[in-house]
Parts: C-alpha cells; sequence; structure tokens
C-alpha cells in the first residue's frame, strides 16, 4: 500500500491530536511524524542509531527544538519568552516523582500564548502538544535523564539570558548599543548554550548506552564541545545572508571594529575593494574558528571504539554531519566573495556529494585513516582558501 502524502498525513495527525488521549506506542509514532515535519535532514541521520538511543536521541532533539522554537519566536517579549524558557526547563528535573512531572507538563501549554495554542506549524504545535512528546521522559533511564534534562535546562538558561540581551540592547541608542557578539569567546559561549550542549549530552547518552571505556569517554569529554560547537557555527556562517535579512548578526564585534568594519557592510551591494576584502579577513577567521572545532568533532567521533555495542551505528551518527559540514565549511570558504557580497548567497554541498559521504562512510566508518584523510581533503581546501583570504595570517598547513 502506497505511503499517505505528506498533506494527508498532516491532516490524520491533527484529527487524531484532537480526540482520544493517544496510548505510548501511538506517542512515539507521533515523536517520530513530528521529528519529520521539524527536521528532515535530522530525521534521516537519527535512523542510523540503535534502539533504545535512537529513542532517546529523537525525544532530545525534539525537546530542544521546542526551546529553539521559543527563542525564535520576534514576536514574543523577552521576558515572556524567558519565562517560558524557564518553565520549559522546570519540566526536565529529573528527580521529580513521576505525578508531579506529569502535573507540571500537562499544565504547561496553558502557559503558551493563545495563538500558539491553536497554531498550524509543527513546531508550535509540538508545544502545544508538549504533554505526548514529554511522556516519555520519566521512562528513560536515569543517565539518560540526567543527560538530557542537564542539556536542555542549560540550553533554556543560555537562550532566556539571551533573549534578555537583546531586549536591552534594542532599547539602546543605535550610537551607544554595543554588537548582539562582542567577541569570539561570546560567539563560542553562544554556540554552546545551543549546541555545545548537545555534544556533552551525546557523549553521555552514547557511553551509558555502549558501554564505553572509561579512557575512551575521557577523550570524548575533551572534544564533546567541540562536536556540537563547530556543527553550530557553520550553520551560522552558512546562513548570515538569512539571518541578515532578519536583522540579526552573529558576527563578533571586536572582529569588526579591528577591520574597521559594522555589521551594515557585510552584503553592502556598494562596498569598497577594501571593505570587500575587509569582510573576508572576518570572514575567514570565523572559517579557521570553525575548522578547529571539526578537528576536534573528528577526534570526538573517532573516541568512539570501532568494535563495541552499536559502535558502526554510533560512529555514522556522528561522522555524516560532520564530514557534510566540513564540506560546507570548504565550499564557503572558496566562496568568500559570493558569502561576503551583496547577492547574499547561501551555498549548499550537492547531493551527489552527501550520497558519496553516506555510502563511503558506510563501508569505510572502520578506518581511522581513511577517515582522516576524507577530512583532511576538507580541511586543505579550508586552510588554502583562508590563506588566499588572510596571506598575513597563518592557518597551518594548507
Amino acid at each position: 500500500m502506497a505511503e499517505p502524502l505528506p498533506d494527508a498525513l498532516d491532516a490524520r495527525w491533527k484529527a487524531r491530536l484532537g480526540g482520544a488521549p493517544l496510548s505510548a506506542p501511538e506517542a512515539r509514532a507521533f515523536a517520530a511524524f513530528a521529528l519529520e515535519r521539524v527536521s528532515r535532514t535530522f530525521a534521516l541521520n537519527i535512523r542510523v542509531l540503535p534502539e533504545p538511543l535512537r529513542d532517546q536521541v529523537l525525544h532530545a532533539y525534539l525537546y530542544c527544538r521546542m526551546a529553539d522554537t521559543i527563542e525564535d519566536d520576534a514576536s514574543l517579549p523577552a521576558a515572556e519568552k524567558s519565562a517560558l524558557l524557564h518553565a520549559f526547563a522546570a519540566l526536565f528535573d529529573h528527580d521529580l516523582p513521576v505525578h508531579l512531572h506529569d502535573a507540571c507538563v500537562k499544565a504547561f501549554p496553558s502557559l503558551l500564548p493563545e495563538g500558539w495554542r491553536a497554531a498550524d506549524d509543527w513546531e508550535k504545535v509540538l508545544l502545544a502538544r508538549a504533554p505526548i512528546v514529554l511522556a516519555a521522559f520519566p521512562r528513560f533511564p536515569l543517565e539518560a535523564r540526567r543527560a538530557l534534562g542537564a542539556c536542555v535546562r542549560a540550553m533554556c538558561d543560555g537562550m532566556g539570558g539571551f533573549a534578555l540581551r537583546q531586549e536591552r540592547l534594542a532599547r539602546a541608542s543605535a550610537a551607544a548599543r554595543p554588537a548582539l557578539i562582542e567577541t569570539v569567546a561570546d560567539l563560542d559561549r553562544y554556540c554552546w548554550f545551543v549546541a555545545g550542549t548537545v555534544g556533552v549530552m551525546l557523549r553521555e547518552l552514547f557511553v551509558a548506552h555502549a558501554r564505553i571505556p572509561a579512557a575512551r569517554a575521557a577523550r570524548m569529554s575533551r572534544f564533546d564541545v567541540s562536536f556540537g560547537n563547530g556543527l553550530q557555527l557553520v550553520n551560522i556562517l552558512k546562513d548570515l545572508a538569512d539571518d541578515r535579512a532578519r536583522g540579526v548578526s552573529w558576527l563578533p564585534g571586536s572582529l569588526l571594529a579591528a577591520e574597521g568594519l559594522t555589521a551594515e557592510d557585510f552584503g553592502r551591494p556598494d562596498a569598497s575593494a577594501h571593505t570587500r576584502a575587509a569582510v573576508r579577513r572576518v570572514h575567514a577567521t570565523l572559517f579557521a574558528k570553525a575548522l578547529g572545532h571539526l578537528e576536534e568533532a573528528l577526534e570526538y567521533t573517532l573516541a568512539i571504539p570501532r568494535w563495541g555495542r552499536g559502535s558502526r551505528r554510533l560512529r555514522l551518527f556522528c561522522l555524516w554531519p560532520l564530514l557534510m559540514a566540513a564540506e560546507t565549511l570548504a565550499l564557503l570558504a572558496e566562496n568568500a566573495g559570493e558569502v561576503a557580497g551583496a547577492g547574499g548567497a547561501r551555498l549548499k554541498i550537492t547531493r551527489a556529494r552527501v550520497a558519496r559521504i553516506v555510502r563511503t562512510t558506510f563501508c569505510l566508518w572502520w578506518s581511522e585513516r581513511w577517515l582522516r584523510a576524507e577530512f583532511g581533503r576538507s580541511a586543505r581546501r579550508i586552510r588554502l582558501a583562508l590563506h588566499d583570504a588572510h596571506p598575513g595570517h597563518t592557518f597551518g598547513t594548507p
């Protein structure tokens, strides 16, 4: 029998959500369906994980996406956004008795803006139906609850503080307004609470599921933050034009000031050659930062034992986004003029390249030599491009 069309599935689930409470199997099916709607890429990637880890990571992603939906809403005042994130974070106290957790979860949708509770987009449907996807949390093993809870609470705390800072900056005069992100360290901190926390959580879930030896786990813990930060920073660099269009800049103010630039100099159609060269140097500095994180993310992935419980699946889950991020960063670095220019280009690697990464890693996931060589090809392209953009800097041997 043919699968229902996406629109038919949407209608079917929305009708079902309006009926009797979902059974536990239906709630899990809804979580998998919702993941397809909010992130098709991650929904494909997660299929490689073994159970019960897959179910834990699936729900963890949805919880993080729910927090992200609150943070991203431009119409919500910062104080309300911060309070809502705080209330959401409180649902992830792993020490809370099940009956109290259920009561808090049941009450959470009433805290949402009224329009959200009747919204059609799946990000807000997830929040309005929080009791369905949060019902799984108390049933997870203690180690998983601790890892998921710590991740979501740190993420919500950081997002809430960032929202309040955004509002304070918006009230300041343009002349006295500091940058949203003042230093490269501030950018790393932002990446930490939206993605580095996920790297830590995944490491804890992997160690518990695969019973990874202490020495390997310790090595992973050295690089887990970079695994999340690197992927997030590549996404930020890839989406600069989109963010600029909605009035947000993640470019550190100190980097701009050192080059005599402002955020408005990025993407200007009438920018001088001098300004465009300065813009490329700022990008080069951030590309180098991202590359450093991705190099540590590779070490994180290679620390997963080659032979063990689910090792192949765990490595593949990490390798696919890592190698795709490295390819994306190489493409951005080689086309820095387009990224910096007026066209607002949003560059993506080809489907053929994605297919090659998936196909070859399926065969060679176990080979550290091959994986380092594969990553190294992208890294060399990045370094060559960085040397061209910023000849006076050392970015490593191209």
